[in-house]
């Protein structure tokens, strides 16, 4: 199938594309005679579509179609024979759909060299927006494989920082996307693309050329429900990872949320951030509230509208509005904080790690019964207090079964009640900036 089918769910539900608001719909580019309706790249599966002032993709939408993923593990020999180490891949290449200069190409990703012929690393990766392992589904190898290459072309990427591309934004598409599981029928619509702020870096490539690199990326889920009294109804998920905090910090010049960090979002803040209008459907169909007096309806433990829910696993999901949630404070609300941790002991010293937590509340807190999970799942509930300003280290054997895994991982701590109180992320390239054996700051909000 070549580009977006909005009618791909179900014949009983349509998902339009988005729509631009005044000051975004000026920045589409635009071409009658080659792009679909002027302004669409149709590709297998998916459909993309530029921004001509940044020159990379204002959204990609895909179809996919879980029943009909590859596991390459269940025709290797085949795979190895046909494709060898390429399966799904090609080498990065222009869509014939636009010109040179209209999308960023391979000079604003490559390393480059200083005027005294330095190495000057890029920490930007070309970001798939429709991802090649999610795109890779079809009737047979041939089709899989093509669908795989389809989605190698410069305007299908973005500046995405190594961290994000290689660590969280990769678990988001693998994890929930690639494994989603809230759906009645096998089949998902997919938005996805950059968000971009009021500071955002650039990459330079001379005195005057710059790429701009996106302070976040969204993804957008559309589904057909398979709840109860919901069934065969529109299901929708909003996500967004930040990879820069300036681009949401509130009045007082604090951090509203930590980058490096999956959140479940509204379409309402997506819209506000990225000036796409996804429409009343998927606006009523997403569960997370985003105004105050909405809240007010639930019996639930909410703290603040819009909700902005961090997500490790399918197990945090709030897959209706009705569901069972935990409320989320602003950073710099919270007064116990995960404030550092001992991730990589020097060597010969495994059993040294440790987590930190910081009470910097005026008063004593009690932490019994709290619970403190790694990125997997795993649980520790531990007893004891922090006065106030003081810190509380869990270390050794009070720290199992938590892990501090040196490629990457997260935790979060909640209260007695489940309600999130503080979480924290990290991959390999963060511990690169200490040395071995040196504790990790985590970010905080302030």
């Amino acid at each position: 199938m070549t580009g977006y089918d909005p009618n791909f769910i179900s014949d009983k539900i349509s998902i339009p594309m988005p729509t631009f608001g005044r000051k975004l719909a000026g920045s589409v580019f635009q071409d009658d005679a080659v792009l679909r309706e002027g302004i669409y790249s149709d590709h297998t599966h998916f459909t993309v579509v530029v921004n001509k002032d940044t020159k990379q993709p204002v959204f990609a939408a895909v179809n996919i179609d879980q029943t009909k993923f590859v596991d390459s593990r269940d025709h290797k020999e085949e795979i190895e024979r046909r494709f060898g180490k390429k399966f799904g891949k090609r080498g990065w290449r222009r869509s014939g759909d636009f010109p040179k200069g209209a999308v960023l190409e391979n000079e604003y990703y490559k390393d480059r060299k200083g005027p005294n012929g330095e190495e000057i690393p890029n920490p930007y990766d070309r970001g798939h927006m429709a991802m090649r392992f999610n795109n890779m589904w079809g009737d047979s190898l041939g089709a899989v494989h093509d669908a795989g290459k389809a989605t190698f072309i410069w305007a299908n990427a973005a500046l995405q920082h190594k961290n994000l591309n290689q660590d969280e934004w990769r678990a988001l598409e693998e994890d929930i996307v690639r494994d989603f599981m809230d759906d009645a029928n096998d089949r998902l619509s997919v938005f996805t693309g950059p968000i971009y702020g009021d500071l955002d870096r650039h990459v330079h490539i001379s005195a005057s050329e710059s790429g701009r690199a996106p302070a976040g990326f969204f993804k957008v889920i559309c589904f057909q429900s398979k709840f109860e009294g919901r069934a065969d109804e529109l299901g929708v998920l909003a996500f967004a990872i930040f990879q820069d905090a300036s681009v949401l910090r509130d009045a007082k010049g604090s951090a509203t949320v930590k980058t490096d960090r999956r959140y479940q979002v509204t379409i309402k803040e997506l819209s506000n951030l990225t000036g796409l209008n996804f429409g009343k459907k998927l606006f009523d169909a997403n569960p997370l509230i985003y105004f105050a007096d909405s809240a007010e309806k639930l019996d639930r433990n909410v703290f603040r509208v819009p909700e902005r829910i961090p997500v490790d696993t399918p197990d945090d999901l709030v897959p209706v509005q009705d569901h069972t949630r935990s409320g989320v404070e602003d950073l710099r609300e919270r007064e116990i904080v995960i404030n550092s941790a001992m991730i990589d002991p020097k060597p010969g010293q495994q059993a040294g790690e440790w987590v930190s937590l910081h009470n910097r509340g005026s008063g004593r807190r009690e932490l019994n019964d709290w619970v403190l999970t790694d990125r997997v799942g795993r649980k520790l509930v531990f007893k004891g207090a922090i006065n106030s300003g003081e810190s509380l280290r869990i270390s050794g054997r009070d720290l199992d079964p938590v892990k501090l895994p040196n490629r990457g991982g997260s935790l979060m701590l909640r209260d007695r009640d489940g309600v999130l109180i503080d979480h924290v992320t990290w991959n390999g390239n963060d511990l690169k900036r200490v040395e071995r054996g040196m504790a990790y700051l985590f970010e905080r909000g302030q």
